[in-house]
């Protein structure tokens, strides 16, 4: 239903700005037009940063968009799915969920890895990490909290979305593992080899150690990559 009454709002929308035909600024309101490949176009839009880390590839929830119309930034920002500016991706972090943890919002960048999925990296969250912030205040005060959420936000990790939302609005999303790294490079000995020369657990599972190992085995699709 919210859906439906974000398409019924941008039809509307639609009739107050004047959009050029261009497949080079768009956006989708779901995970299944994505697949689809069902876009919206747009005339304009502007990229926000919220920190220095888009820098790098790996830079978590750090883009928001505006395109100078208040009802499209409004389904942008609440409703939206993904936004395609040229060969990049950006996902919509809002509805995104690890064990029941949100990402906030703003948009990550993404990239298209397998036929169902896309790869998304930012800060490990979760059940496990939010009790370790939780402790790390009560025992420490403020500065100790703000010192271990820090340490966190540089623990940039890879998720993959391989579905749409359920009944809640909520995506789930999965956190590449030893396990689900084993799955992904199909036992290719000599990348499970360089994925587990990396021994410890914590940085083994860093996005700037897998990234190149999933770009070697060839995993991402290289039509839509949205690597800049």
């Amino acid at each position: 239903m919210r859906k439906n009454n974000a398409r019924w709002i941008l039809s509307i929308a639609m009739l107050l700005v004047s959009l050029t035909t261009t497949a080079q600024k768009k956006f989708c309101m779901t995970y299944e037009d994505f697949m689809d490949n069902k876009w919206e176009e747009l005339d304009s839009i502007h990229i926000k940063t919220h920190s220095k880390s888009h820098q790098m590839w790996w830079g978590g929830s750090d883009f928001a968009f505006t395109t100078g119309n208040k009802s499209i930034d409004k389904l942008l920002k609440k409703e939206a799915f993904a936004i395609a500016i040229d060969n990049t991706l950006y996902v919509n972090c809002r509805d995104l969920r690890f064990e029941g943890t949100p990402f906030g919002n703003g948009y990550v960048k993404a990239r298209r890895i397998g036929k169902h999925s896309l790869l998304i990296v930012n800060k490990i969250i979760g059940k496990k990490i939010a009790q370790s912030e939780f402790v790390s205040a009560y025992m420490f005060g403020a500065i100790g909290g703000a010192i271990s959420a820090s340490n966190h936000m540089k623990r940039q990790v890879c998720y993959l979305i391989s579905h749409g939302s359920n009944e809640k609005g909520v995506i789930d999303l999965r956190l590449i593992n030893d396990r689900l790294m084993e799955k992904m490079l199909k036992k290719d000995t000599d990348l499970c080899n360089k994925y587990y020369s990396e021994e410890k657990d914590n940085k083994r599972m860093l996005a700037s150690h897998i990234i190149p190992i999933l770009e070697q085995a060839g995993l991402f699709d290289q039509k839509h990559d949205s690597q800049e």
